[in-house]
């Protein structure tokens, strides 16, 4: 929605009057400007709730009246966000992230092979985030125990058999495909879940990305150093704003240790709204 909101044509209209003249009540009704909620009650649901091309405007709006006559500067970090492990079995540890790595000593055989973090960018909240992240885990899960593929079809995927075939796409099955033929068969799934942290817009927006991106990198430096996990093994999956924290998170790995991460994978990035001068 956000994408569709920068790319259309009345983004640029609204860009050209915004750039002429700084005073909403110039390309603004006040009727308009009333109708507009506060940054905090625009939630991903009220969003979803809306036709296409209303959201659009309406984030259009939210965006051109944020950058008058100033920069809109990232404040929030999110203080501890909520990690889970999905276990080949159908369970999942689940913690914060600071007591996670404790958590993860006291698994037999963890990080042996291959090490996946997903950094997810959106809440669960939505239904459709939760089943997009729901067949990402399994994505994995299924390249990681195929023996085990039916256990975790029937934990992760609630939708019947039937509605399986209609929905299933192409790629999902192409996607399939590769998993049955991967060279790597074992390995374990961290999902730091910050999107359940992004609970509105507001947060969403003023998120700062190098200082969650930060923490999350020294997290991952004490990950390695405690469980004694290879950074080359370790692959970083971020999505939307996830993906630019994922980078930071990178870096900053990077930059405490000299050692590069295997991979990095950025999932549809986001537009980031707040941006320092």
């Amino acid at each position: 929605l956000a994408v569709a909101a920068m790319a259309s044509p009345t983004t640029r209209m609204h860009e050209n009057a915004v750039s002429q003249a700084l005073k909403p009540s110039q390309w603004l009704s006040v009727q308009e400007l009333q109708a507009i909620p506060a940054v905090d009650e625009l939630t991903l649901e009220r969003l979803e709730n809306m036709s296409l091309e209303k959201g659009a405007e309406l984030l259009q709006q939210v965006y051109h009246l944020s950058q008058i006559n100033h920069d809109v500067e990232p404040n929030f970090v999110p203080s501890n966000i909520q990690v889970y492990v999905p276990e080949p079995n159908g369970d999942e540890i689940v913690a914060p992230i600071n007591e996670m790595i404790q958590r993860l000593k006291q698994k037999q055989n963890f990080g042996q092979d291959e090490v996946t973090i997903i950094v997810t960018g959106l809440p669960q909240t939505s239904e459709t985030v939760k089943k997009a992240n729901r067949k990402l885990v399994q994505a994995y899960m299924q390249r990681y125990n195929l023996q085990q593929q039916q256990q975790q079809a029937q934990k992760y995927n609630t939708e019947s058999e039937e509605d399986n075939k209609r929905q299933r796409t192409s790629s999902e099955e192409d996607y399939s495909e590769q998993a049955k033929n991967a060279n790597t068969n074992t390995g374990d799934i961290i999902v730091i879940d910050l999107g359940s942290t992004l609970t509105n817009y507001k947060r969403y927006a003023m998120l700062d990305i190098e200082k969650t991106g930060a923490k999350i990198g020294k997290w991952i430096v004490e990950l390695t150093s405690e469980l004694q996990l290879p950074h080359e093994t370790i692959h970083m999956i971020g999505q939307n704003v996830g993906a630019h924290v994922a980078g930071a998170a990178a870096n900053e790995f990077t930059r405490l240790t000299g050692h590069k991460l295997r991979r990095v994978t950025g999932l549809d990035p986001s537009n980031i709204v707040a941006k320092e001068p």
